[in-house]
């Protein structure tokens, strides 16, 4: 992260947290302004206009901004909000990851992983002589589906469990 961003916000009255270094709060009375920062972007957000604005001073004294307005996209993330609430959805980068694998005419599934489904390594399977498992061709190929997976977790908690288990075999 950008030491002087840090420095600028800080001196701002913001307060990194300890849990997440990329996340910078600032409360004042019940009102809080929160930064979230991954990369070049930043996404601001929070409680009262007027501290939003003085947020927005703060940066665009130290740096070059560009104001994108209201959220729509972030990190891949489609943010449609109403009178009910935020809803989150990553609908493109699911069907374009659908379509990069060649699986636009495949059955949907119930659940994302059979029931009681038995994984195992090929070493476990070298250990109890099962031969009869082609290995992966190129393992690098995998990792990478299984990343693109794990970012799909975020607004699909249903499949967690499924690419979590698949997870294990990176």
């Amino acid at each position: 992260m950008d030491l002087k961003l840090t420095k600028a916000l800080v001196g701002a009255g913001f307060v990194q947290r300890t849990h997440d270094y990329s996340m910078f709060t600032k409360r004042s009375g019940k009102d809080i302004v929160i930064i979230f920062i991954y990369v070049y972007d930043l996404l601001l957000t929070g409680s009262n206009k007027d501290l939003i604005n003085e947020a927005k001073a703060v940066l665009h004294q130290q740096f070059k901004l560009k104001d994108l307005g209201k959220l729509r996209y972030f990190l891949g993330i489609k943010v449609l909000s109403s009178n009910h609430g935020i809803l989150l959805n990553q609908r493109k980068y699911s069907l374009e990851l659908i379509s990069k694998l060649g699986l636009s005419g495949a059955k949907p599934a119930l659940t994302p992983l059979e029931i009681n489904q038995k994984l195992t390594s090929m070493e476990y399977d070298r250990a109890i002589a099962i031969q009869d498992k082609d290995p992966l061709a190129d393992a690098n190929k995998y990792q990478k589906l299984i990343g693109k997976l794990l970012c799909l977790t975020v607004t699909r908690p249903d499949i967690s469990y499924a690419v979590q288990t698949l997870s294990q075999f990176m």
